[in-house]
């Protein structure tokens, strides 16, 4: 019983917000797919699963992205479509369910001349949890493919989570890409977290490069109502004498079944210029059918 009542905490907890998420949350808190959120189901398609029945959309000058997850009966698992941000990988469509105990996802692009496909495998055994994932797309501006591993350990109050991912562009250049790289989150009071993740990238043929990054942040739920969060991001070249790093800042509101993300303009501090504002997330969870 022990080890059941532990698998269900770690569900919960490795993402310490199970039920809102969107781009401007991420683009925040700049952590990728070390933390779960609702736009890494482009990545990993079974996590759908955990996203059932919600709404999400994200507004700069108009809509950037949208999606709805829904489900109609949980035995027949989730349907879900969305349209990426990224115009040219265009809308998609996804299914999830779950087959002895494994989480499995399938999601397709069928846009005319930006055809993608994924197919991934998760699976939560105790306070772990492993997905593995491949996706390709063959559009007019890009075309690659690449493969994605991640596992999450909950250890007491951390969860600990190393990827690795290898990617092969075909154009507009040919290049292979690999990375591999750790995160550890500390979750704190209120369901909010902080974390800290560092990463390395090597390209080879076409591209050569080798970068590091760094990234860390916090979300704290400040109230029941009030989400406070801060990312922070520095890459290196591989002589660590280039570096480029970048604050970002954001808050978020909980009304019910409603979340409101706003990703703040920090360069608004020092030019009255900027808006104050990158992006809106908005989220609706409606429940079951």
């Amino acid at each position: 019983m022990s080890k059941i009542l532990l698998a269900i905490a770690f569900v919960l907890a490795i993402s310490t917000n199970p039920v809102w998420a969107n781009h401007t949350r991420m683009s925040t808190l700049m952590a990728g797919d070390y933390i779960d959120d609702i736009i890494n189901t482009d990545i990993y398609p079974q996590r759908l699963l955990k996203y059932a029945n919600q709404l999400f959309l994200d507004i700069r000058s108009g809509p950037e992205d949208f999606g709805i997850i829904a489900t109609p009966n949980p035995k027949y698992g989730v349907i879900a479509c969305w349209q990426n941000p990224v115009s040219s990988h265009g809308f998609n469509v996804g299914y999830a369910v779950n087959l002895f105990n494994f989480d499995v996802g399938l999601s397709l692009s069928p846009a005319n001349d930006n055809i993608g496909f994924g197919i991934g495998v998760g699976r939560i055994f105790f306070d772990q949890h492993l997905d593995v994932s491949f996706r390709t797309f063959d559009g007019v501006a890009d075309k690659w493919s690449r493969f994605t591993i991640r596992y999450a350990r909950r250890i007491s109050d951390y969860n600990i989570v190393p990827r690795y991912s290898f990617a092969y562009t075909f154009q507009p250049l040919e290049y292979g890409t690999h990375t591999i790289g750790a995160m550890v989150q500390r979750l704190i009071m209120n369901e909010g977290f902080v974390f800290l993740g560092v990463e390395y990238t090597n390209s080879y043929d076409q591209v050569e490069y080798d970068s590091i990054r760094i990234h860390t942040g916090v979300e704290m739920k400040l109230s029941r109502l009030f989400v406070l969060r801060c990312g922070v991001s520095q890459n290196f070249d591989s002589s660590f004498e280039n570096s480029a790093w970048q604050v970002e800042p954001g808050v978020g509101l909980r009304i019910r079944d409603f979340s409101i993300d706003v990703h703040l303009n920090k360069d608004r501090l020092f030019d009255k210029e900027e808006t104050i504002f990158k992006s809106f997330g908005l989220d609706f969870n409606f429940g079951r059918f």
